[in-house]
C-alpha cells in the first residue's frame, strides 16, 4: 500500500513543479498547503459476521478515532487544486492482545464439551504502530475552494485504498477419553488487505491568520471487502486434512468521517 501511495505523491508533486513555474495575479494566494487533523470514523455498515474470526480481523466495527498524520493540497488554479492525505484509525477494542483473548474464548466455548482446547493467534503477536494505527487509509482527489474574506468551503472528490491486517488462528483438540489428537486452522491465506475506496468530503473553516486556519470536515467513504477465513482439521495422527470455508466478509462499508484541525499555507 505504501509503495502506491509513494508513486502517487511523485506523479502530483512532478506536475506541481512544472506548472508552478508561472505566475499570476490570482486573488486566491496560497497554492501549497498541510492540513494536520484529528476525528472519529463512525461506521455505517458493519463487517463482522459474529463468528470467531471476527477477532483475527485488525479492524473494528464502531466507532473509532483517526489522526491524519500527513495532507497535503496544492492549488494549480484560483479555486481548483489537488490533495493528498494519509490517516491512521485506531481503538482500543482492536489492540492484539483483547483480539487474541477473545478469539480464545470463543474457540474453547466451541469445542470445551468434547476436547481439551489450546488456542493461539498471530493476534497476540501484532503491535500497533503509533503512527498508522491499525486501519490506514489513503486518498487522492481533486479539491475546489471558494473563499469569502476569513470564512472558506472545500468540496472534495478522491479515490485511494483502504488497509487493515488479517491474523491466522488455530487450536490444538485433545478428544476426551480418546487419544485423537486434532490441530484447527484459520486463515484467509494472506495477511494484508488493500481495499479501493472512494470519498468525498467537505471541509469548512475560518482563517485565523494569513497562514493559519481552522477547518472542519464531514467525509463519507465507501469501499467493497471480499475475503474469506477458511477453516482446516488436521488430524495429527493420520495426517489427514480437511478445509472447508468457515466465514466469508463479502461486504460494502460505508463509513462517516468527522474531523478537525489546521489549515498551513506554506506558500
Amino acid at each position: 500500500m505504501k509503495t502506491k501511495f509513494i508513486a502517487l505523491i511523485f506523479f502530483v508533486f512532478s506536475d506541481s513543479y512544472l506548472f508552478g513555474q508561472e505566475t499570476s495575479d490570482w486573488g486566491y494566494d496560497s497554492k501549497w498547503q498541510v492540513r494536520p487533523s484529528i476525528g472519529l470514523n463512525v461506521p455505517l455498515t458493519k463487517l463482522f459476521n459474529s463468528t470467531a474470526t471476527d477477532n483475527l480481523i485488525d479492524y473494528h466495527d464502531g466507532t473509532t478515532y483517526y489522526l491524519q498524520v500527513f495532507a497535503v493540497s496544492w492549488f494549480f488554479h484560483k479555486h481548483w487544486g489537488v490533495e493528498f492525505n494519509y490517516q491512521g484509525s485506531s481503538s482500543n477494542r482492536i489492540a492484539g492482545q483483547k483480539r487474541g483473548k477473545r478469539f480464545s474464548e470463543r474457540i474453547q466455548n466451541e469445542y470445551q464439551d468434547g476436547y481439551f482446547v489450546t488456542p493461539s493467534s498471530g493476534a497476540f503477536y501484532g503491535d500497533e504502530n503509533i503512527i498508522s494505527g491499525n486501519v490506514e487509509r489513503g486518498l487522492i482527489g481533486i479539491i475546489y475552494r471558494k473563499e469569502l474574506d476569513r470564512f472558506f468551503i472545500h468540496p472534495k472528490f478522491a479515490i485511494g485504498v483502504t488497509s487493515f491486517y488479517t491474523d491466522w488462528g488455530n487450536a490444538t483438540l485433545k478428544e476426551k477419553n480418546s487419544n485423537t489428537l486434532l490441530q484447527v486452522n484459520y486463515s484467509t491465506g494472506e495477511r494484508p488487505n488493500d481495499h479501493f475506496t472512494t470519498a468525498a468530503s467537505l471541509i469548512m473553516g475560518y482563517k485565523l491568520s494569513k497562514r493559519v486556519f481552522w477547518n472542519f470536515e464531514i467525509m463519507t467513504s465507501y469501499y467493497n471487502t471480499n475475503f474469506t477465513f477458511t477453516k482446516e482439521i488436521i488430524d495429527l495422527t493420520t495426517g489427514v486434512s480437511t478445509i472447508t470455508e468457515y466465514s466469508k466478509y463479502k461486504k460494502d462499508i460505508f463509513t462517516l468521517s468527522l474531523g478537525t484541525g489546521l489549515i498551513i499555507v506554506l506558500k
